[in-house]
């Protein structure tokens, strides 16, 4: 583990097989006013060009580093844990190679690193219709470990972690809502959680993995967190019993959306 600097940002790029997009996705950070110290993409066993391309640019550039595993876990966790493990800022930037920046993310979320109020910073964005993912969000919230039990508010592609705090789950069942899994566990700790409003993220909902089987086993997924969550900790809030109460119909849409899928596929 490398040595880490106070207030300054690693940006950790997680990708797999997607080099056009993911230089799209870094570009769009190292366009940003506001500097990161670093940025790491983190390859999760590509066997095409991303190795070459990505050696590439950290050659080029003395602000980019290039890490990889020697085969795909399965799950965006391994990668991501693997650049927090790197990185030598004293924040953690996340991004999915799919998503891209938009001009002036990194420095309003800096001003929220200055002011000391928040431990994980995240913002709104754009889908790919062009439609706010959080649509009528006020400019700033502060959602409280109630708050994230009833949904999750963070874009994982927008979020900013304090380093000391950074780490996702990496069991191949929970890929999809380990970044959720995440922010659960860090409100459960105290973590205090910011959202910017403004749409700063644009976040490509619109790929086939986030579709049909893929949601169904999110939903699948989902569930089977909030019994685990249940059987480790007493119903500590409102929230949280409210949560609990929906798992048997998440299980039950997921079943749903799982044999569409399935009769889809054999058609």
């Amino acid at each position: 583990m490398t040595s880490s600097r106070e207030g300054a940002i690693s940006v950790v790029i997680s990708t797999f097989e997607r080099p056009d997009a993911c230089e799209r996705a870094l570009r769009s950070v190292l366009d940003q006013d506001h500097r990161p110290l670093e940025v790491l993409v983190c390859d999760n066993g590509s066997s095409d060009d991303t190795a070459a391309r990505f050696l590439e640019w950290q050659d080029r550039r003395g602000d980019v580093r290039y890490l990889r595993t020697t085969t795909n876990s399965g799950t965006p966790a391994t990668t991501r844990n693997l650049g927090i493990e790197h990185a030598r800022g004293d924040w953690i930037a996340f991004l999915d190679d799919d998503d891209t920046w938009l001009p002036g993310k990194l420095a309003r979320q800096q001003t929220i690193i200055t002011s000391g109020v928040a431990d994980v910073i995240a913002t709104n964005a754009l889908c790919s219709d062009g439609d706010v993912y959080f649509a009528g969000a006020s400019p700033l919230q502060t959602p409280t470990r109630n708050d994230l039990l009833k949904r999750n508010p963070i874009i994982t592609s927008s979020a900013v972690v304090r380093r000391s705090l950074a780490g996702f789950p990496t069991a191949v069942w929970m890929s999809g809502i380990e970044d959720y899994a995440a922010w659960l566990a860090l409100a459960d700790r105290g973590a205090r959680f910011a959202v910017l409003g403004e749409p700063l993220v644009l976040y490509n909902d619109a790929g086939s993995e986030r579709l049909s089987a893929a949601r169904a086993s999110r939903q699948m997924a989902m569930a089977r967190l909030a019994w685990q969550r249940a059987m480790r900790r007493p119903l500590e809030s409102s929230g949280f019993a409210s949560a609990l109460r929906s798992t048997a119909g998440v299980a039950h849409v997921a079943l749903g959306d799982w044999l569409a899928a399935v009769r889809q596929r054999d058609q």
